[in-house]
């Protein structure tokens, strides 16, 4: 079975595990489309991203907070290949810089190692995002009110990350930690994550990297969020021996 099929199915149960009057606000998310375009450049077609993902040595997730005024959309349909949103050029940095980086190269900002425009990336990398709250939100949420969806949701969160993306690097996007956090006691519980430095968590036992980064909307500056993060990962690859970076 296909992974969209799967993503579908699992959805299908989630949204009949709410009433019928919170269902409409439910965003699906997970594996990004990369295809063409349609509906005047407002949504996307499947690409080739399923393949991308099959074949991918590092398979990197992005595990954020909750989604922003976008009740019953499919994220996974969104025009990725021409957004241009600071939150997501962000995203889209450290899904290339973290596909790119090696024990001798680390991409940097400072280098102009960045596709412009940072989209493109799509093309050439998977893109996955995964919201631990899946009931559309605004601009900031609660860490109380997402670690209660985190409890509700946790055997979706676990299908959806663990046993059908089975990703080897999950991105925790901010919530100062909560992120983080909510990945270790609910998506992998029975993990026990060694700290390598304030970034990286690694699982020996299942080649799993944790990164605690901040959220892609924090005020700092971009060096901060994508050149720091490579930095410590390049830390974490000098320190382990994962096989995930070499």
């Amino acid at each position: 079975m296909y992974l969209h099929e799967q993503e579908d199915i699992l959805f299908e149960e989630w949204k009949n595990s709410y009433p019928s009057d919170v269902r409409e606000n439910i965003v699906i998310d997970g594996l990004c489309h990369n295809g063409e375009l349609y509906k005047e450049s407002r949504n996307s077609y499947s690409g080739n991203e399923e393949e991308l993902w099959a074949t991918a040595k590092r398979k990197i997730l992005f595990l954020m907070k909750d989604p922003n005024s976008n009740p019953g959309e499919d994220y996974r349909e969104w025009h990725w290949r021409e957004i241009t949103a600071k939150f997501f050029k962000v995203i889209f940095n450290w899904l290339q810089g973290l596909s790119e980086i090696t024990p001798d190269y680390i991409p940097l900002l400072e280098n102009d190692s960045y596709l412009d425009p940072a989209n493109q990336v799509v093309l050439k990398y998977p893109l996955a995002i995964v919201n631990v709250k899946k009931i559309s939100g605004s601009s900031s949420v609660l860490n109380n009110t997402l670690y209660d969806y985190a409890k509700r949701d946790a055997p979706f969160l676990r299908r959806q990350v663990r046993d059908i993306l089975q990703p080897n690097i999950v991105v925790c996007g901010g919530g100062s930690g909560s992120v983080l956090n909510i990945a270790k006691q609910y998506i992998y519980p029975d993990l026990t994550f060694k700290t390598i430095n304030n970034w990286c968590f690694f699982s020996e036992e299942q080649d799993l990297l944790l990164i605690n980064s901040w959220h892609p909307s924090a005020i700092i500056s971009d060096t901060q969020k994508i050149d720091d993060m490579m930095s410590n990962v390049a830390d974490f690859i000098n320190k382990t021996h994962s096989c995930i970076f070499r």
